[in-house]
């Protein structure tokens, strides 16, 4: 098949322009869209457990569907806290944030306004699931800094690693002592608001062993009142080269995440003042809930993990075997109504992949099977809230969660230039929740089996087309079947649907692209309510009825002057990305077609990069939302659209020395970055909007000892 050149990609809306070079700060990228080419004397080696970014995109290019892959240069000049921020440049995904170091992600309006632990996406850490087996992510658990690079498959095009899930699944790949940028990498930067942020990284590799290390810390005292963070964060891994055929590489990650909860504020207060914590909650002349700041509310998620993963190469297939230990201490006070909720979870879990060539129908025929199953054990206990203090003991309980995932694909080449994918997933899931202390006890468990039909068609040099429909299943999470433990346990049904989706992926002459359209079909979509309490309000569940997601993705690069630049050593690059959300109810008896809450309709992000190679860059990026999303299910209040602008550049100090800054939101537009839904908000005027961050201006230099020896 023709090798398609990769270009890192950005995401949004329609379509307008971005120019980029070697640190390319796009966040993302689909395949078909050109990279820069960027000439070293020798490949990165890679490895079993460790494939080069460029081995990824031969891999992702056989996917008859929308994927994507971002490396670590197109976000290390800027201030990437989560990886939402990495993400949220992905044409197909929708990022915003919720708190410091906390990210809301929804990839095809999956788990569209779902709270702290995330639903609907599977993330996986060097191919080992760091979703927890009760069916959400705590995004906290990764630091941008600690990224290669990432893989994006969108919906069912995650069936290379067990995901049928509607939003799909992100392949988390570490650098290593074999595939880092350089042996030391220092870092450390601060800017608004009190930030500072220094990173230290050590690499290397003697015969059969390499290793890589990294250490992140972070201070900020955060835009808004009462929002400060403190996060510590390590990360590292050691493989070995067993034999020529069996490679084994272990995982170790631990972190502390301490970060202050300023609440959200009522659309008015939000635009008003963006700075301010929430407000104190009133029962006419009564203070029932004190508010954010008077109340201490803050998430304290402290995670040790260790896992490995184990290559075994023989004449015909390839066996990759997974496993993991996870302990997760959560420490989250929020509403006097919910309290302060302690949590300690154990998790263990394998995973198995096995892999070779068909013997026939053509070249391109390979098959796959695998399996993914985990336990989980929570000690999950709520306090009352007294003045930020923990008071008396008002629930416990004993949560336990399981997951089975068994999966299989064979790709058939049904001539040199057309490849049929089939393929298919079953999942099991169970929910457990024993009452100790004023709880409610329950259960619920589903499964399903999930089939999956692809054609993938070379249709001319550099240039594909793809079309695919798969079934979606995706269980409640434990935290949707619980609210957290402040309501008795709600018997979830598990949201189903079914997609098709068709597009195109490559490259002509100065123009390369990736496009996708897809339609999902959903039944028992979960939608997240915000219901008032007698003290604040809490976050439930429920399931809705039929509805529809329809959407388009669309990335496009331009190159304009190449090959006049290139013979001056310099890139000019103009990028554009642009989403359709189109997620509405289907004659529901209460919405009827009304728009789905949470996301907004139309995204847009274009950027233009000048580089003068191994000297500077400079970048404008765009950030254009024309109506922000609806805030509640009866659409009577919506969040403003807006337009935010950032900017970027860097330049090479020394040959190991560079100086690189940003200044976000130049025009410190005031906007809405988040909203909490619920069912009507023209009736119950609820605190519902996160306000997003002013402008900041943000400096670091960044250090590379032994750069090129890795190479």
């Amino acid at each position: 098949m023709p090798v398609i050149r990769v270009k890192r990609a950005l995401s949004g809306a329609t379509m307008l322009a971005t120019l980029a070079a070697f640190h390319a700060p796009l966040q993302a990228q689909g395949v078909g869209q050109r990279g820069e080419e960027i000439i070293v004397t020798a490949s990165l080696p890679g490895s079993a457990t460790a494939p080069t970014p460029d081995a990824a995109r031969r891999e992702l290019q056989r996917i008859p569907g929308a994927v994507g892959l971002v490396e670590d240069e197109g976000f290390t000049d800027t201030f990437a806290q989560a990886i939402g921020d990495v993400l949220e440049l992905t044409p197909g995904v929708f990022a915003d944030t919720s708190a410091p170091r906390e990210s809301r992600i929804s990839i095809r309006g999956s788990g569209l306004n779902s709270s702290f632990e995330r639903r609907g996406l599977t993330v996986l850490r060097d191919g080992v699931p760091i979703s927890r087996a009760s069916g959400s992510t705590e995004f906290q658990e990764v630091d941008p800094l600690t990224i290669r690079y990432m893989e994006v498959f969108k919906g069912a095009n995650g069936l290379r690693f067990g995901a049928a899930s509607l939003g799909g699944a992100v392949n988390i790949v570490s650098p290593t002592g074999r595939t880092a940028r350089a042996p030391l990498m220092l870092r450390v930067e601060g800017g608004s608001f009190g930030t500072v942020r220094a990173n230290a990284s050590l690499s290397g590799r003697s015969g059969d062993v390499d290793a890589w290390g990294g250490l992140t810390g972070l201070a900020s005292d955060g835009y808004r009142e009462h929002s400060a963070v403190r996060s510590l964060y390590t990360h590292g891994n050691l493989g070995w080269r067993v034999s020529d055929r069996v490679e084994s590489r272990f995982y170790a990650t631990a972190l502390t995440d301490i970060f202050e909860l300023a609440g959200t504020l009522r659309l008015a207060d939000a635009l008003a003042n963006p700075r301010a914590a929430g407000r104190p909650v009133r029962a006419g002349p009564v203070v029932v809930d004190p508010g954010p700041v008077a109340d201490d509310w803050d998430r304290n998620l402290a995670v040790f993990r260790v896992s490995n993963l184990t290559v075994i190469e023989a004449d015909s297939a390839t066996l990759e075997l997974g496993g993991w230990y996870a302990r997760r201490n959560l420490d989250h006070a929020i509403t006097r109504f919910a309290g302060i909720i302690v949590q300690v979870e154990d998790e263990v879990g394998g995973s198995l992949r096995l892999s070779g060539a068909l013997p026939f129908p053509g070249r391109h025929s390979r098959w796959q099977l695998g399996a993914i199953t985990a336990f989980a054990s929570n000690d999950a206990q709520i306090f009352a809230n007294v003045s930020g203090e923990r008071g008396a003991l008002r629930a416990r309980s004993d949560q336990d969660s399981a997951t089975l995932t068994v999966f299989g694909r064979a790709d058939l080449g049904i001539t040199d230039a057309a490849t049929l994918v089939i393929g298919g997933q079953y999942a099991r899931a169970t929910r457990d929740v024993t009452a100790i202390l004023n709880t409610v006890t329950g259960r619920v468990a589903h499964d399903q089996f999930n089939p999956r039909i692809g054609l993938l068609v070379d249709a001319a040099p550099n240039v594909q087309v793809f079309g695919n429909i798969s079934r979606s299943f995706e269980p409640p999470s434990l935290a949707d079947v619980t609210s957290g433990g402040v309501f008795p346990f709600a018997p979830l049904a598990p949201q189903r649907a079914t997609v098709v989706e068709i597009g195109s992926r490559g490259e002509a002459g100065i123009v390369a692209w990736d496009v996708a359209l897809y339609r999902a079909e959903l039944e028992n979509e979960f939608l997240d309510l915000a219901v008032p309490g007698a003290r604040g309000l809490v976050t439930v569940t429920a399931n809705g009825g039929r509805t529809l997601h329809r959407g388009l993705e669309l990335g496009l690069d331009l190159r304009p002057f190449r090959t006049a630049l290139e013979a001056r050593g310099q890139s000019l690059r103009l990028s554009a990305a642009y989403t359709l959300n189109d997620f509405a109810f289907a004659n529901d008896p209460i919405y009827g077609d009304n728009r789905l809450a949470g996301v907004p309709r139309h995204v847009l992000v274009t950027e233009a990069r000048f580089d003068q190679t191994d000297r500077f860059h400079l970048s404008a990026t765009v950030r254009w939302i024309p109506d922000g999303p609806w805030a509640d299910y009866a659409n009577t209040e919506r969040a403003p659209g807006y337009t935010t602008v950032q900017l970027t550049a860097g330049a090479a100090l020394t040959r190991t020395l560079e100086l690189f800054g940003s200044v976000e939101n130049l025009f410190d537009t005031v906007f809405i970055a988040n909203v909490t839904t619920n069912a009507n908000q023209r009736l119950a005027n609820e605190a519902l909007y996160t306000p997003g961050q002013g402008r900041a201006v943000f400096a670091g230099l960044r250090a590379m000892f032994g750069k090129g020896m890795q190479r």
